[in-house]
């Protein structure tokens, strides 16, 4: 009897060791970003993190999770996001579409992560020589690209490039791409009341990236750019158009948070292998 006491104390005691370890609260937006800075310069070194993969990992998560950061991107296979910001499983909430588009179902992938998912940040990364952007680009005119469905993808794009109708564009479409992205951070205000009220509360912060498929490099807009203005109503803004890893001594960013903050220069000594 003494004996089955003591396993099932031993089995408690663990329980608790792991729920406590497992019950990361929600990350703020501006640790997530340093996370994503510091993840992009691992990649861009060739060092990668080994941890956060394994497994233990994959059990770890099946019971639920809980992302640092929502990344939406373009779907071209050159920019995976877990990949260039050395993210592992469950870190980041990602949602793909050529060129960023927005359409109900992106809007509501990303709602969806804010809502019920606890994440504080959300970063749009475009890339140069976007494929979507070019299209868009060349299609101001009018013409179509030959399908109802690659028509509607680029007339979501063609607000935000307007500017650059009959000009020759920038080298590798750099520029044409940033106004893309930003005027999809400043979209995504005016077409879902749930992430701009989040983001008028503070509870939500909108970043503004592109990656560049020469470097492997993110760039984000400077600190000063990056609040968007929060309109006062949408109807105004439409006017204006932890845990243990499967290997021993490696931890996550969640894990580092909850010890203590991060350095906030330099890649994460705990990822420097």
């Amino acid at each position: 009897m003494k004996s089955v006491l003591t396993f099932l104390v031993t089995i408690l005691a663990s329980a608790t060791v792991l729920a406590n370890d497992h019950a990361v609260k929600s990350v703020d937006a501006d640790t997530s970003l340093r996370w994503l800075q510091n993840g992009n310069a691992r990649f861009t070194n060739s060092k990668l993190r080994k941890d956060g993969q394994s497994q233990n990992d994959v059990h770890r998560l099946s019971t639920g999770q809980q992302p640092h950061a929502i990344v939406l991107s373009c779907s071209d296979s050159r920019v995976p996001p877990e990949v260039v910001f050395d993210q592992k499983l469950g870190e980041i909430f990602v949602v793909r579409t050529a060129g960023e588009a927005l359409g109900d179902n992106a809007i509501g992938s990303i709602e969806y992560a804010v809502e019920h998912l606890g994440s504080k940040l959300l970063v749009v990364m475009g890339h140069t020589s976007c494929g979507a952007v070019k299209a868009a680009h060349s299609s101001l005119d009018g013409s179509s690209l030959g399908t109802p469905a690659l028509d509607n993808l680029v007339k979501d794009i063609h607000p935000r490039i307007s500017q650059f109708k009959g000009k020759t564009p920038s080298k590798n479409f750099a520029t044409e791409s940033w106004a893309n992205t930003e005027g999809v951070a400043k979209d995504l205000l005016t077409r879902s009341e749930l992430i701009r009220k989040k983001v008028e509360s503070g509870d939500l912060r909108i970043v503004s990236s592109l990656y560049d498929l020469e470097s492997g490099q993110v760039a984000f807009k400077a600190e000063s750019t990056l609040q968007t203005r929060v309109p006062a109503s949408i109807e105004e803004a439409k006017k204006d158009s932890h845990h243990t890893h499967g290997r021993s001594g490696a931890t996550c960013d969640k894990c580092k948070a909850q010890k203590t903050a991060e350095p906030s220069q330099a890649p994460h000594a705990e990822h420097s292998h």
